[in-house]
């Protein structure tokens, strides 16, 4: 499956506004027109048993929302074991996405946006998961998350609705 790195852009505009948040010790980017709103933080009503990256679910906005633990499900995705600030006071966010599967990210706090060249996007490694590629700026490198495989990816290896009988 090859993964389309410029959806619903015309060829001639080849810049894309890239919102940075931060979560556990990374610094993620998702694309701005993927994001419907920025929230405080609301402790999410947590689900019996959800995968370990489902925190629960809160209503943003009339809609309610799964929350993801980005920490969580990339920590899962790379190997690595991600943590969160242990400043517990520190203001944490919930980002709200655009799509049918009503699905919201915790992240510690939300940065800027910027613009970046779509040729500036380095692809991962393997295609289909949540990380849609890299971009380096200013020294940092930033994670881009792929929206649309976020909720795929925190319930692999689970069912994903009830079966009926």
């Amino acid at each position: 499956m090859k993964t389309d790195l410029t959806p619903d852009y015309p060829e001639s505009d080849p810049l894309r506004e890239l919102r940075i948040v931060l979560a556990g010790s990374r610094k993620l980017g998702i694309f701005a027109d993927a994001i419907e709103a920025i929230a405080d933080w609301r402790t999410p009503t947590p689900l019996p048993k959800a995968p370990r990256a489902v925190l629960g679910v809160v209503c943003i906005h009339g809609r309610m929302l799964t929350v993801l633990d980005v920490v969580a499900l990339l920590s899962e995705e790379v190997g690595v074991a991600l943590s969160k600030p242990s400043n517990p006071s520190s203001p944490l966010s919930i980002v709200a996405l655009r799509g049918d599967e009503q699905l919201a990210l915790a992240v510690d706090s939300v940065g800027e946006t910027i613009a970046i060249a779509t040729d500036e996007l380095q692809a991962a490694k393997s295609e289909g998961g949540p990380i849609l590629g890299v971009v380096h700026r200013d020294g940092a490198s930033i994670t881009v998350l792929n929206a649309a495989e976020l909720f795929a990816s925190a319930i692999r290896g689970r069912e994903r609705r009830r079966r009926r009988f």
